[in-house]
């Protein structure tokens, strides 16, 4: 049977090139009567096998064939038309192979012979796919063509209608301008032949086997128009026109991309169309305005309309404040005062999420105009946030930094009947339903509808931290929390006390950058905390069920952030004047600076109330480093000796951590090795031995950074049948930036690198460990390992891995659950980004995985993630209306995943 035969017969299959009995020349050589027969039809066929062939077998081809092959199709480009097609394909086979030099001269020839656009659909995407593999793999050379390359691949593109080659063509323009190719004199060709699209007008087809969507389409022109202010000129005055049309898909397209376009485009490109833009955009906002509550007479794309107003005028604004103060502009601006108003507040109302996120920045940028939100505007502000605050609970995550973002901008003219203690409270007579904050906190008589009420106060205290970004709030809000603090820990309500503790956690670190709040904050605060925790620990004996709830250790470990937070960023002066007296609070009971000291009894935190320690770590700990500390050798002494000696493990490691703060900032030389020995002297005797080996183990995993040489042997512990598994998980704490000791921003000494340098002096010994040790503890030094390579960096776990694999492997066999999840933690990254290493243990590696799916352990993976169950789902609901039809896929999966979470087998 001949070559063509065969190639009818559809019996392609390399003919011998896959197998190495055929080069590829000799196939050519045996087509040689196919190729150069007179009939276009019989040359096409030939072209159409051997470009076949090429497509499936490519990979096998050598240097000198594919030189020889693109040769041959660039010169075939000018044959007949009816074998353009085939030699389309034969180079498309060839183009990833192209030898260096040899793309510029294949798109020449392409731009000069081939009519494009009267190709058929496939022939044309072939086409655009060579230019995109060249672009991606030859970039340099195509730069080499200047503004000719721009100028062939208008040609190609001008005329093309189809949307699937439409999208191809959008991405490689926008690639041509972000890769910055040079458009020379074609920048209007090159603009006329994308812009002629738009408005995008296209209905996909019944079953259409495509997916495209018109919402495709729009958002990829929308990105090539939007890409560069090259094309402001010619652009600008299309959609000023579009914006005036009757077509209200036009204008929404309109309004839509010039607000992506405000993004790129400056003052000098937007200058001269400005009176226009302001002039369609001010009966845009009017319109709005004047009809927002009653529908903008676009039916269902109410809600997407006002949104797309609100979101041009916004960029708008935001160009006005980046670019200062011009006159013009703000009069025009201040023209449009009651419509925009109108139209921010129409969006606070509005159902969608979405819309009030941008009523908020719009909100933001309003209260900063100077004069432009008048008295009763602002009234309307504080009343829409704090609805949005105490009555929008579903979206009450995702408004909260919107929150506080309207109050940062317009906080020193804000109105102060939302917080101030003239308000009366929620429900009583002169309190408006929708006002203060303060008021949301509901009275005795009102406890019975406990779990609502408990609802509201967790949006309150929410909101009340959100708003606190400026001073002057902070001042009335920091009192309103404390209040509130008060009352709650008398009742023993031990969650909401933690709810208070994280909205004055929230306080704090936005009071951080402003040295007056960041002091305000720190003496209202620390003194009042330290009061109430002092005041509950000397009643704890006499009255056991009074002020119970300021002492539960969640409850303290509540505290210890604030206090933190609220330290560190304090000036050396004033962190001096305020550890003067927190620390002989703490080392001889002095309790004249707290307020409200009546106190029944003397305070003594290192004998009857040391849980209270936690308090101290939370303030020394925080210090600057060049804040003197008063009385720090005995303070270390007192909190080595109740580290080691307390039964509370709560109070013995707070005092360990504590010690290890204080050391890691103490200055080197013989004071600080005499504690540290003294702290070894300790150690040892504690860990050979006795009641306390688990609190001389806390204490060695604190403090080994420090010691250095002198450190007890941590890795010999994995081998004790008693503190095996505790020291296997001090591998993660020492792995790890204690978030309230040892880590930066407390000031601590944190050495580069440390995390590399432990895995280069331990994992070895580690690894030896496993090797010798009996099968009862084999699990610690696994459990150890893979602690240490779950805190190494990404870069660095991928490169040391491969050495340990099997090591790895032999993990997933372990019982121990903390084992398996840390391991398959490790491999994650391996499977992602060494696929190659891994494809090698397929085997092992599936067996494992199928072994785990029936473990005991596993079963128990998806019990943490129940309480954030119902959380999610809510959450994903957002994204199932996106935009993007991948964006929307991917979410129904992962909602559907989140809905089985606690399912049976799951």
């Amino acid at each position: 049977m001949t070559f063509e035969g065969e190639f009818k017969g559809g019996r392609v299959d390399g003919f011998g090139v896959k197998d190495g009995s055929w080069t590829v020349l000799q196939l050519v050589e045996a087509l040689g009567s196919c190729l150069e027969n007179t009939d276009p039809r019989a040359r096409g066929r030939g072209i159409q096998l051997l470009s076949q062939v090429l497509l499936e077998c490519h990979s096998l081809l050598q240097e000198k064939e594919v030189l020889h092959l693109v040769l041959f199709y660039e010169n075939r480009l000018q044959d007949h038309h009816l074998v353009i097609p085939s030699v389309l394909q034969g180079l498309r086979a060839l183009v990833s192979l192209c030898p260096p030099g040899l793309a510029v001269s294949v798109l020449k020839a392409i731009f000069q012979e081939v009519h494009v656009q009267s190709l058929l659909q496939l022939d044309r995407h072939t086409v655009y796919s060579i230019i995109t593999n060249f672009m991606a793999t030859r970039e340099e050379e195509l730069k080499g063509l200047g503004a000719d390359f721009t100028f062939g691949f208008i040609q190609v593109m001008d005329g093309e209608k189809d949307p699937r080659n439409l999208l191809v063509a959008f991405q490689i323009v926008r690639d041509l301008i972000a890769k910055n190719y040079a458009l020379g004199p074609f920048v209007e060709e090159l603009f006329e032949v994308t812009s002629c699209y738009f408005p995008i007008d296209f209905t996909p087809p019944p079953n259409d086997p495509h997916g495209i969507q018109r919402e495709d389409l729009i958002l990829s022109l929308r990105a090539v128009l939007a890409s560069t202010p090259q094309f402001a000129e010619f652009l600008l005055p299309l959609l000023i026109e579009k914006m005036d049309s009757d077509l209200q898909s036009a204008k929404l397209d309109s309004l839509q991309t010039l607000t992506a376009c405000c993004a790129i485009y400056g003052q000098k490109e937007l200058q001269e169309f400005l009176p226009s833009l302001w002039s369609s955009l001010r009966r845009e906002v009017s319109a709005a305005g004047s009809h927002g509550e009653l529908g903008y007479a676009f039916v269902s794309l109410q809600s997407s309309q006002r949104r797309t107003i609100l979101e041009m005028l916004l960029g708008f604004l935001e160009l006005q404040q980046k670019w200062g103060h011009v006159e013009e502009d703000e009069s025009a601006l201040l023209s449009l005062r009651a419509p925009v108003c109108s139209v921010v507040f129409s969006a606070l109302t509005d159902p969608s999420v979405q819309l009030q996120l941008v009523g908020i920045r719009a909100l933001t940028v309003l209260g900063s105009l100077q004069g432009f939100l008048s008295p009763p505007d602002l009234e309307l502000v504080v009343d829409h946030l704090i609805r949005l605050a105490l009555h929008e609970e579903d979206s009450q995550s995702s408004l909260e930094l919107g929150l506080g973002w309207s109050f940062r901008a317009s906080a020193p003219r804000l109105p102060r009947h939302g917080l101030g203690p003239e308000c009366p409270r929620a429900g009583e007579p002169g309190c408006r339903p929708n006002a203060p904050l303060r008021c949301a906190f509901p009275s005795e008589r009102d406890e019975e509808r406990s779990q609502d009420l408990r609802s509201l106060r967790q949006r309150c205290l929410q909101a009340l931290a959100a708003v606190s970004t400026h001073t002057s709030i902070v001042r009335e809000t920091v009192p309103v929390l404390l209040q509130h603090l008060r009352k709650v820990q008398k009742g023993n309500a031990a969650g909401e006390v933690v709810s208070v503790c994280q909205s004055l956690h929230r306080v704090a670190l936005q009071c951080q950058q402003d040295a007056e709040g960041c002091w305000y904050f720190h003496q209202a605060a620390v003194p009042c905390l330290l009061a109430m925790a002092v005041q509950a620990a000397m009643q704890e004996s006499a009255h056991p069920l009074l002020g119970k709830a300021l002492l539960e250790e969640d409850v303290l470990a509540a505290m210890v952030p604030v206090i933190s937070a609220a330290t560190t960023h304090l000036s050396p002066e004033l962190a001096a004047q305020s550890v003067s007296h927190v620390v002989p609070l703490f080392l001889d009971g002095e309790v004249s600076f707290l307020p409200q000291n009546s106190f029944p009894c003397s305070f003594q935190p290192f004998a009857a109330q040391r849980r209270l320690v936690a308090l101290l770590m939370a303030f020394v700990c925080s210090l600057p480093r060049n804040v003197a500390i008063p009385q720090q050798e005995r303070l270390l002494r007192e909190l080595l000796a109740l580290s080691c000696s307390c039964n509370c493990p709560f109070a013995a490691t707070t005092a360990a951590k504590c010690f290890a703060g204080l050391v890691n900032k103490h200055p080197a030389g013989q004071q600080l090795d005499e504690i540290l020995q003294l702290a070894v002297n300790r150690m040892e005797p504690g860990l050979a031995e006795g009641p306390r080996r688990v609190q001389a183990l806390t204490l060695l995993l604190w403090v080994r950074p420090a010691l250095r040489d002198q450190s007890p042997g941590l890795l010999g512990l994995l081998g004790d049948a008693e503190l095996g598994p505790a020291a296997a998980d001090g591998f993660s704490l020492l792995m790890a930036e204690s978030p309230d000791v040892l880590h930066k921003g407390c000031h601590a000494d944190v050495r580069i690198m440390f995390r590399q340098r432990f895995f280069t002096d331990n994992v070895p010994k580690l690894v030896q460990g496993f090797h010798g040790a009996g099968p009862d503890v084999k699990a610690n030094y696994l459990k150890g390992l893979s602690h240490v390579l779950n805190h190494l960096p990404k870069p660095v776990l991928v490169t040391e891995l491969p050495t340990l694999l099997s090591l790895l492997l032999e993990a997933l066999s372990c019982s121990d659950r903390v084992v398996q999840l840390s391991t398959l933690s490790c491999l994650q990254p391996l499977l992602l980004e060494a696929p190659q290493i891994m494809s090698l243990h397929v085997d092992t590696l599936v067996t494992k995985f199928l072994s785990l799916t029936s473990s005991p352990a596993m079963v128990l993976v998806s019990a943490p993630l129940l309480p954030y169950k119902a959380r999610v789902i809510r959450a994903l609901a957002k994204p199932l209306d996106d935009k993007k039809r991948l964006v929307r896929k991917e979410a129904v999966a992962a909602r559907g995943e989140w809905f089985l979470v606690g399912s049976p087998g799951r």
